[in-house]
């Protein structure tokens, strides 16, 4: 497949970045700061925990997607949730009257991830995009075999730490920056890695995912290696197609990136060699799809600290059904003529 060099794609992100989020600053005047933003998002939770849409300020014309699908309120999690835990973790982005956060939760006594972006206008919540991972053996449930919860009650220190401001980057910089790790791993080969801190940590559904020790007798894999070292080797090659990859929230201050994306597998990637000529063989037979929201921490180099997703398998092609947020380009949906968004 023909690809296009990461350079020239981080300077395109920069240009459709820089036009998509000054087109899309709302028009509402009364200021919500980080307080305001936060607060909102807390109540917006007890509200879902109490099953009442009117115990928090809604728009008339809310907006609530779960898992892709347009709901009313109150309906699917709204209606399930049984208990919200004390984990947060929060991008708040004034500006753009915008708030992504994560959050821990019970749904009728097991445990669900919760990852929502809200929109905030003259302070009322007017969209709602959420992505629910279920982590039992339910339905639809996504538990990671043999995986443990590691996100605890708090975040990890460097998603909470203030970059002094000769330090801070622009959000079309920090989007650029997003853009270049997914277009890192869009059928990725090893050959240009994106630019990763030493102290890179991805955990995915609350599990880690890079940086774990290699079982006994076991064959390492990409979880095994740290962020650097999987890029490089070539893993992640059977991702053919991350597309209608949007930033909806920036937070400059701590170098914080909300997004989501979507991760397709065509499935026509059967095997591939590593750059240390180890082969990987793919296991799933047919197309399929992650729905993602990931949160990304930008350290003061400007090398991708952290990482966190909640994601969810999706029917093969979903699309968000909503046009939200920075849009940053896929290469390969643009070679394959994918509409997105």
């Amino acid at each position: 497949m023909r690809r296009i060099p990461l350079a020239v794609l981080a300077s395109m992100a920069v240009l459709l970045v820089r036009g998509a989020w000054a087109a899309g600053t709302p028009l509402d005047t009364s200021p919500c700061d980080r307080g305001c933003l936060t607060a909102l998002a807390e109540q917006y939770l007890a509200a879902m925990r109490a099953h009442d849409p009117h115990a928090v300020p809604l728009a008339r014309n809310i907006r609530y997607t779960e898992n892709g699908v347009e709901l009313p309120l109150p309906d699917g999690l709204w209606r399930t949730l049984s208990a919200v835990g004390k984990y947060r973790l929060y991008v708040a982005d004034p500006t753009q009257r915008s708030i992504g956060f994560f959050a821990k939760g019970e749904e009728n006594g097991a445990p669900v991830l919760i990852a929502t972006r809200l929109r905030i206008i003259d302070h009322e919540i007017t969209e709602i995009e959420s992505v629910v991972a279920r982590l039992s053996a339910t339905q639809g449930g996504q538990l990671f075999p043999g995986a443990r919860d590691l996100l605890g009650d708090a975040p990890r220190p460097q998603f909470l730490t203030v970059l002094p401001p000769d330090e801070r980057r622009t959000p079309a910089q920090l989007a650029a920056i997003v853009n270049g790790y997914f277009s890192g791993i869009e059928n990725n080969t090893g050959d240009k890695p994106p630019a990763f801190a030493d102290d890179c940590r991805r955990l995915e559904n609350g599990s880690q995912t890079t940086g774990l020790p290699v079982a006994p007798g076991a064959r390492p894999g990409p979880a095994n290696y740290s962020c650097k070292q999987a890029f490089a080797l070539g893993y992640y090659h059977e991702d053919t197609r991350l597309r209608d990859r949007r930033v909806l929230a920036v937070d400059t201050e701590r170098g914080l990136v909300y997004a989501a994306v979507f991760l397709d597998h065509d499935a026509t990637v059967r095997s591939y060699r590593l750059k240390d000529g180890r082969t990987v063989k793919v296991r799933n037979t047919a197309p399929w799809t992650w729905q993602a929201h990931e949160v990304f921490q930008v350290d003061a180099d400007g090398h991708i600290s952290q990482v966190e997703a909640v994601l969810v398998s999706a029917p093969y092609g979903l699309r968000p059904g909503w046009s939200t947020g920075m849009h940053l380009p896929s290469p390969q949906a643009h070679l394959d003529h994918f509409r997105e968004y």
